[in-house]
């Protein structure tokens, strides 16, 4: 009596409705975003504070085609870029940038696989500029629903003028409900990361090592059908660099914006 009535709980159990989860996948078409930043921020030095100030724009179309069942390959190509570098000037090499392509394998939900295609070496910065065009589209994870949460740990190697530098990324992801955007329903996704900077090497053959610690704050738009819609991002960063030769530390700090917008 009781081993029935226990199996024919379980079978209703089993046979129960699963609450709707929706399977995110990014889907197949082309898109055009716009992407700027902006960075305000101080070094000082020995007493002597310097502010700063730099910014971006940027026309981006991002292909998404299917490479497998599990694999997408995403064409970013840099329509065009304007920078405005901390001296009031754009840095030198702009020009090539523009008309760059770099193709990616990526997850269905926006984990990249490999870059098959980079950015030419002899562009500035060639490396940092891969990876940024190979991470447009944001990484989330395949089930979403309202007030799901999951987290994302992640390392990264870079090189920057003339300093090799080591990023430890864990973020949190928040689906904060829906939002509508250009007509279009999408999930709102909140994220936080905490990153952790180091770095050593040397600038203008002064040897160096830094350290510092970033706080990031943004929310980022997708549809349930896989159509990525924009994402806004604030970061508070703080930076401390050593002079190996005299000992002399330099202190940045920074506050930077990024927003991206899809425009077509």
């Amino acid at each position: 009596m009781f081993a029935r009535t226990g199996r024919l709980a379980l079978f209703l159990l089993a046979g129960a409705p699963a609450a709707a989860v929706a399977q995110f996948s990014y889907a197949p078409g082309t898109s055009q975003y716009r992407i700027t930043s902006s960075m305000k921020g101080a070094q000082e030095v020995m007493g002597q504070r310097q502010e700063m100030e730099s910014s971006s724009n940027q026309l981006v179309t991002v292909a998404v085609a299917r490479a497998g069942r599990d694999t997408l390959q995403v064409t970013t190509t840099m329509d065009s870029i304007a920078i405005i570098g901390p001296m009031g000037m754009a840095p030198p090499g702009i020009d090539q940038i523009r008309g760059t392509t770099v193709v990616a394998r990526v997850s269905p939900t926006g984990q990249v696989y490999a870059v098959t295609t980079p950015a030419p070496d002899s562009l500035t910065e060639a490396a940092n500029l891969t990876y940024e065009m190979s991470n447009v589209l944001p990484k989330v994870r395949p089930g979403i629903k309202a007030g799901a949460t999951w987290t994302d740990t992640t390392s990264r190697k870079a090189s920057q003028g003339g300093l090799d530098i080591d990023r430890s990324i864990v973020a949190t992801y928040r689906v904060a409900g829906d939002t509508t955007i250009g007509g279009q329903k999408a999930w709102k996704i909140a994220r936080t990361a905490k990153v952790a900077v180091t770095g050593s090497g040397a600038q203008g053959g002064q040897p160096m090592t830094l350290e510092g610690t970033e706080d990031h704050m943004g929310t980022l738009a997708v549809t349930p059908n896989g159509n990525f819609l924009g994402y806004a991002n604030e970061v508070q960063a703080t930076i401390k660099v050593l002079l190996a030769a005299n000992g002399m530390e330099v202190g940045i700090t920074q506050n930077a914006t990024t927003k991206i917008e899809k425009v077509r």
